[in-house]
Order: C-alpha cells, then sequence, then structure tokens
C-alpha cells in the first residue's frame, strides 16, 4: 500500500502514547520509505538528518495508527453514498489507518472474490487506509442462511456479522458460535430485538412530547441477555457493537467477571448528544440526530462512561454510515439511520471523555484493544519497524467544516457545531 512515505520525514519534539515510553518526555521520530529509522530524545542540538523533510508538528502527540472496528462503506452498489476513495480520505483525515468496514453492501461481503474485491480496491487507490472485510455471517444478511465462514476466514474476513441488521434467529447464533471455534473466529452482533425495535428514537418522555415512536432500551438489552445465555452454553466468543443503555453495560459487566468472552464497542458520537437534544431548538426534528442504536438519557450516558473507565466497553467505533440528502431530508419517522463519522470520532470521544478517562485510555480504545479483538498484528513504535502512526493534538478544539468534509455524504450533526469537537489529527503515516 503505498502512501507518501515514499519521502523521509522528520517529527520534532513530540510525545509518544505508548506503554513503551514515558509520555511525558519528548522525542524526535525520523521515518524514511515508509519505516521508522530514528527515535531519540529530544535535545534543542538535535540536527535535522539530510533528505529528512521536518513536519510542522512541535508539541503533537503520536501513537500507533488508529483502527476503527465499525463502519459502513457502501461500494459496491451505492457508490454515491461514499466509495472506497472518497471512505479512505476522510478516515485517514480522521487518524485512522485500518478500517474493518460492514458486510452490508449489493452484493454482501459473503464470499472470497468480495474480499479479494476489497483488496484489490485497496491496492488500486493507492489508500492510505487499510480496509478489513467483516463478512456476513448469513447469506444477503438475511439472518437465516449461514455464509462459507470458514472459508471466508481463509480468505481474509476478520469477523463475521450481519452488519446493520441483527442475528434475531437463535438457532443460527447458536450454530455460527459453535462452528466459529473451530478456527477461533469472532462473531459481531448489533444487539436489538427487531421485534421491539421499529422506532426512530429513544423510547421516553421526549418521544412521547414529539409525537414519535420510540426504540425501548429493553430490545437491546433482552438481545444481550439472550445472547449471553447462548454464549454461556456454546463456549465461544462474542463482540457486541453499538451498546447505548447503562443496563447493556451492567449485564456485560457481570458476564465480564462471570469468565465469558465477550467484548463490546459504543459509537463514538453517543456521549456527545442526548435523546431530549431532538427538542431543542437548533436540533429539533433533526434527522442527522437519527442514528441507530438511538441517542438516549443521561443515565445511560453515565453508564456508558462507567462501561469506559472499568473497561467494560472495550473499543470506540466511529459507526460511520453515509446517506445521501434523499435519504435524511425527510421527516424524522421517514429518514435512515445513521452519520457520517471518520472526521469527527475521536475529537467528539475526546471532547466528551476528557474529565473521566485519560488520553492514553482513550487511545488503547482505538488501537490496541480493536486490534487484539480482531487478531490483527499490534503495530510498534520502534527503529526499524513499519511506520503505522497517528499524529495527532488532544487538545485543539475546532470547528468541523462543511469544507472540510471529505466524504461523499455530508449528513453529521457536527458540521459547523461549535464547542463539540477537542483533538486534532495532524496527520498519519502507513
Amino acid at each position: 500500500m503505498q502512501s507518501e512515505n515514499s519521502t523521509a520525514y522528520w517529527l520534532p519534539k513530540v510525545k509518544i502514547i505508548d506503554t513503551n515510553y514515558n509520555s511525558n518526555t519528548e522525542f524526535c521520530i525520523g521515518i524514511n520509505n515508509g519505516k521508522i529509522t530514528h527515535i531519540q530524545k529530544y535535545s534543542s542540538k538535535i540536527e535535522v538528518p539530510n533528505k529528512y523533510k521536518k513536519l510542522d508538528c512541535e508539541n503533537a502527540f503520536v501513537s500507533v495508527g488508529w483502527c476503527d472496528m465499525r463502519a459502513f462503506v457502501p461500494e459496491p452498489g451505492m457508490e454515491h453514498r461514499e466509495t472506497l476513495m472518497s471512505a479512505s480520505k476522510s478516515a485517514n483525515l480522521g487518524g485512522f489507518t485500518q478500517v474493518a468496514i460492514l458486510p452490508n453492501t449489493k452484493p454482501t461481503i459473503e464470499n472470497k472474490e468480495n474480499i479479494y474485491f476489497l483488496e484489490q480496491e485497496n491496492k488500486k487507490t493507492n489508500s492510505k487506509v487499510e480496509f478489513l472485510a467483516i463478512a456476513a455471517l448469513t447469506h444477503n444478511a438475511e439472518g437465516q442462511e449461514m455464509t462459507q465462514m470458514y472459508d471466508l476466514h481463509k480468505a481474509g474476513a476478520v469477523a463475521f456479522s450481519d452488519g446493520l441488521k441483527n442475528i434475531l434467529h437463535t438457532g443460527v447464533l447458536l450454530r455460527a458460535l459453535q462452528y466459529a471455534q473451530a478456527f477461533n473466529g469472532l462473531i459481531m452482533q448489533l444487539p436489538s430485538d427487531k421485534n421491539l425495535s421499529n422506532g426512530h428514537m429513544h423510547e421516553g418522555i421526549t418521544s412521547t412530547r414529539l409525537g414519535l415512536k420510540g426504540l425501548p432500551s429493553i430490545a437491546e438489552e433482552m438481545m444481550i441477555q439472550r445472547d449471553l445465555e447462548i454464549l454461556r452454553y456454546t463456549g465461544g466468543k462474542i463482540h457486541f457493537s453499538t451498546i447505548s443503555t447503562a443496563r447493556s453495560v451492567e449485564l456485560i459487566r457481570k458476564a465480564k467477571q462471570e469468565g465469558l468472552n465477550v467484548t463490546c464497542d459504543i459509537a463514538a458520537y453517543q456521549l456527545s448528544f442526548l435523546d431530549e437534544d431532538l427538542e431543542k431548538d437548533n436540533f429539533i426534528f433533526d434527522t442527522f440526530l437519527k442514528v441507530f442504536p438511538p441517542l438516549r438519557t443521561q443515565n445511560d450516558k453515565n453508564g456508558l462512561l462507567e462501561g469506559l473507565k472499568d473497561n467494560t466497553i472495550d473499543v470506540v467505533v466511529s459507526n460511520h454510515i453515509p446517506h445521501d440528502e434523499e435519504a435524511k431530508k425527510l421527516e424524522f419517522d421517514l429518514a435512515d439511520f445513521g452519520m457520517i463519522n471518520f472526521q469527527t470520532a475521536f475529537a467528539t470521544m475526546r471532547k466528551q471523555t476528557e474529565k473521566h478517562l485519560s488520553l492514553e485510555a482513550l487511545i488503547q480504545k482505538i488501537t490496541t484493544n480493536p486490534r487484539q479483538i480482531l487478531k490483527l498484528k499490534q503495530p510498534q513504535i520502534k527503529e526499524g519497524e513499519k511506520a503505522n502512526l497517528t499524529v495527532f493534538y488532544p487538545n485543539e478544539e475546532w470547528i468541523f467544516d462543511k469544507k472540510m468534509n471529505v466524504s461523499k455524504s455530508k449528513n453529521s450533526p457536527f458540521i459547523g457545531l461549535e464547542n463539540s469537537l477537542k483533538g486534532k489529527v495532524f496527520r498519519t503515516f502507513y
């Protein structure tokens, strides 16, 4: 995968967020032809090596490249919403070097050819982001007939999920958890019982006042309870995607304490808004806030923060879901779910967690933890290693101007929104 790494770069006076380094110590880092050539303690006496370009990033922080384990890129089939090329640019600006993408394309990612297509497109676009395939667990992600999981695993699928849909069929999930153990495969579940979740926003006082059909918390929590019981019976491992309620955190915390192999994530924007924001003047009936799972209550936000702090919640994801204007410029109950979030994911989470979570802990949830769950190689910040790095300013506040948006879609509530983002990416190396 090619990038700007054909040139030699010098990062002066940066701090490294990594367990092998003191985050209070300043370093100079040299990168040449995609490899880390120098890591030296900073001194004003150090001269930039010949042919190295000194980057204007003094006082920035450096971590291993960020990994997003849940995003939707609708190519092939819906390229008017997003292409791999536009997604690559957007994810790169957001600090990500690897992104696991959902299988709900047209056709669905459910055979070796679909995965090979993704690999070839990565090479063709000279992407600075590696896209990883989450293969469909069932045919057409319809929840009935299981795909050829072992063949997909051998072809490079990093996990199995029906992506934007949940696995409602108990027997299918049970067999999948049993079968995946043969090759240590990962099942990812979007926990929501669709028989209870055909509303449009969180079910509560606000939905009643707005006259909108609600999505009850119990739809998520019952699915998690069911799936944990299946996991207890089958063994194996399961990952719950984008949990949203305080009770869900409690259920998963208890399951971990009991020794079940369960992990989970939350969408980065989940803490930025509450359901009650939908009746405020600047956001009333704003379809850009129509996401799934829905924005919940302050109590749920508090529970999610506790889950992040005690590591019940392992990972933060972008849950980037692009939509064209036709899908969003509708009455609220007719609009589609989802928002774009590659470029704003880190900054939204940093803004909401800075008083609750250390920078090191937050970075772990977008680097080490997702790679460990997906069984990816862990990058290292060492001389001689391939450069897989994100350079960023964790305390810089900024506004996501519409001119900054490089996604083909514009469905973001953060565009033009003040006091919502903290933490700005300078660039990546991959």
